[in-house]
């Protein structure tokens, strides 16, 4: 997967990979909502906020990665696009695997096995 021009080793079809993204989007919400009780000047709310997000990739990616990211750059207009970009990812991928799932489900349905066929065989000559 590729966040921005860095080549990440994650993907939404694997357990481990969603649990930790699971687990960190979980902490940003909380972290985000322990915020909102706290008085901050506005300097503080861009800082702390950032700092969220990125933990946030920190935990899911890689430590370290947010720096490359972001370059030490605390600008929330820029962390919020990347989350949002990447919680729009896991959005599409989760679409995508329920797909394959109707699919299967649906191409099952319409193949009785040999025994119902059988049965229904036998039960028409009556």
């Amino acid at each position: 997967m590729k966040l921005e021009d860095i080549e990440v080793n994650f993907s939404f079809t694997d357990a481990d990979d969603v649990e930790r993204f699971e687990n960190a989007a979980k902490k940003v919400y909380e972290e985000a909502e322990k915020n909102k009780k706290k008085e901050m000047n506005a300097s503080e709310i861009i800082r702390e906020e950032c700092n969220i997000i990125e933990e946030f990739f920190n935990s899911v990616f890689g430590e370290g990665i947010s720096n490359k990211l972001f370059n030490e750059k605390k600008d929330i207009v820029e962390h919020i696009k990347l989350f949002e970009d990447i919680v729009k990812a896991k959005v599409e991928a989760t679409k995508d695997i329920q797909n394959i799932y109707d699919n299967i489900e649906n191409s099952d349905r319409y193949k009785p096995n040999r025994e119902t066929r059988r049965y229904n065989n036998y039960k028409g000559r009556k």
